[in-house]
């Protein structure tokens, strides 16, 4: 089993969106993917709701809260292939319990200033982490990007962060609204859009980036 969180300490960067997409393209893709909703706004696990009523074929998802992240997250995804972590946008201590149960983090930013400090403040509490796990491996997204200079200059300002920056990134895209209304990902709403090529190639990034760990889940 491989664990992938999405974390930041600012909301509004998309880590739900994100963490709902990857493990629908995940689970798409006929991997077994448990997706864990321990953020507060619960998005994932009303996303979840939603596809149940429509009868949409989605990962399961569970709520876990901060102490029940570090006793029990293993016993829970007993035989899942993947885990997808959706953490708080604060660092509480269901964000703590989160990236020390990851294998990966991955720090979702927007162009702008004040999410390049938020990053900054991230990667700190995430050398904390790597402090008590070496393995533990993180990488920075440039999510809701665009062809501005700003995105130009965020994707400079990313690099100088310390982390290594994946070598994709993820636009604005209405599909992503649209497929969340609906309980699904983009790859299931949209499978031929320009949104479902961006998850299919942020997921195998993401795994990619996790060297050997990941290798069962990749091949």
């Amino acid at each position: 089993m491989v664990t992938i969180a999405f974390a930041s300490l600012k909301g509004g960067v998309g880590k739900s969106t994100l963490s709902m997409n990857v493990a629908a393209c995940l689970h798409r893709a006929g991997h077994r993917v448990l997706l864990v909703d321990s953020d507060p706004q619960a998005t994932c696990a009303a996303w979840a709701a939603r596809a149940a009523e429509q009868g949409h074929d989605g990962p399961p998802v569970v709520a876990m809260t901060g102490a029940a992240l570090r006793r029990d997250l293993a016993k829970v995804a007993e035989g899942f292939d993947v885990v997808v972590l959706d953490s708080p946008p604060r660092m509480n201590v269901e964000a703590r319990a989160a990236m020390l149960a990851a294998d990966i983090i991955v720090v979702p930013v927007t162009p702008g200033a004040a999410d390049m400090w938020a990053a900054a403040s991230t990667v700190a509490v995430i050398e904390e982490a790597q402090a008590l796990r070496p393995e533990l491996r993180a990488t920075l997204l440039l999510n809701r990007a665009d062809r501005t200079t700003v995105a130009r200059m965020a994707t400079k300002a990313l690099e100088e962060l310390g982390l290594p920056v994946l070598d994709v990134a993820v636009t604005q895209r209405v599909a992503f609204g649209e497929a969340t209304l609906a309980g699904l990902g983009v790859v299931d709403y949209a499978p031929s859009s320009d949104a479902a090529r961006e998850v299919r190639r942020l997921t195998r990034a993401v795994l990619d980036a996790m060297g050997s760990d990941a290798s069962e889940v990749a091949a």
